[in-house]
């Protein structure tokens, strides 16, 4: 298996509401599927409109089951096992429940181009899928539609992490992806208080962050920058050419980082690559007690 040991032996899930940008993300976890060798399962829910009368709910129904049944089949012809899945109801609500009940290893969404993002996503499919989904969320936002054709295979990884928290499942995840494609992994804070009273043992707290095989044999390069936190990310994503952006949020929906609120919905909007969210319950600190020799370390 290529993906990490986190990720789960299951098959990939993605949503589709039939647009031209939901092709994109389509074709996106079609290619992932690929390489990963995993069976793509093809979801579409139909929202649920009291005002329409019951033989237009019919009508449709029918009319989307043949388009989601159509576009299994169209994919099914590149090499991958595909089965489509339709049903009724809340998108969001439906797409958490279903990729619980595969067992998948995550679900692939796109953004509904750029309405929501001012409020945090409020109200849309990816942010609700975000918060209580629990498995990783591979979200592909309107400035990475253009290029994720180029973003797979997965060769560097970024992680933006928060050292405060300690141990997160993302920065396991994250070692564990890279160990498993040899691909190279930065993993990097931004500090908006600026670098002052930088100490040694923040980049100690980034080592325990991953398991000890991963941090050897990966060797990752961590960072810490100053500035404005989604601006950072999105220029260190966009300067290294990142193919795939990890990062946290807490069981609530909050940012595991000390962000302030809003910072991940600019990141989806802004970056340039996708994005890979992980619900993560682990808040708990843990101080550095490994040696630092052989790290690679900058600030700046």
């Amino acid at each position: 298996m290529h993906i990490g040991a986190n990720f789960g032996k299951g098959p990939i899930l993605v949503g589709t509401d039939f647009s031209a940008a939901s092709r994109v993300v389509v074709e996106y976890a079609a290619e992932l599927a690929r390489i990963e060798s995993k069976p793509l399962y093809l979801a579409h829910v139909m929202p649920v409109v009291p005002e329409d009368p019951a033989p237009l709910l019919d009508m449709q129904e029918e009319e989307l089951r043949l388009r989601v049944e159509k576009a299994a089949q169209t994919l099914s012809g590149s090499g991958i096992t595909v089965k489509g899945l339709f049903s009724v109801g809340s998108v969001a609500h439906n797409l958490v429940h279903i990729v619980d009940k595969l067992d998948a290893a995550c679900i692939v969404v796109g953004t509904e181009g750029l309405r929501g993002f001012d409020r945090f996503l409020l109200g849309s499919v990816a942010e609700t899928v975000i918060r209580k989904s629990n498995r990783p969320v591979i979200v592909v936002g309107p400035q990475a539609v253009q290029g994720t054709a180029k973003t797979l295979p997965w060769k560097h990884l970024m992680l933006a992490c928060n050292t405060a928290h300690g141990v997160t499942e993302a920065a396991h995840l994250a070692g564990n992806i890279a160990l498993s494609h040899h691909a190279r992994l930065t993993v990097f804070n931004v500090k908006e208080s600026g670098l002052r009273n930088l100490s040694e043992d923040e980049f100690a707290a980034m080592e325990q962050m991953m398991s000890p095989e991963a941090w050897r044999t990966v060797k990752p390069q961590c960072l810490i920058r100053a500035g404005d936190p989604a601006r950072e990310i999105v220029r260190m994503v966009e300067d290294s050419h990142a193919d795939l952006l990890l990062m946290s949020v807490q069981e609530g929906g909050e940012m595991l980082t000390h962000f302030r609120r809003g910072i991940l919905a600019k990141v989806l909007r802004m970056s340039g690559c996708p994005v890979m969210i992980l619900r993560d319950p682990s808040t708990a600190h843990n101080g550095p007690n490994r040696q630092m020799a052989g790290r690679h370390m900058t600030v700046a």
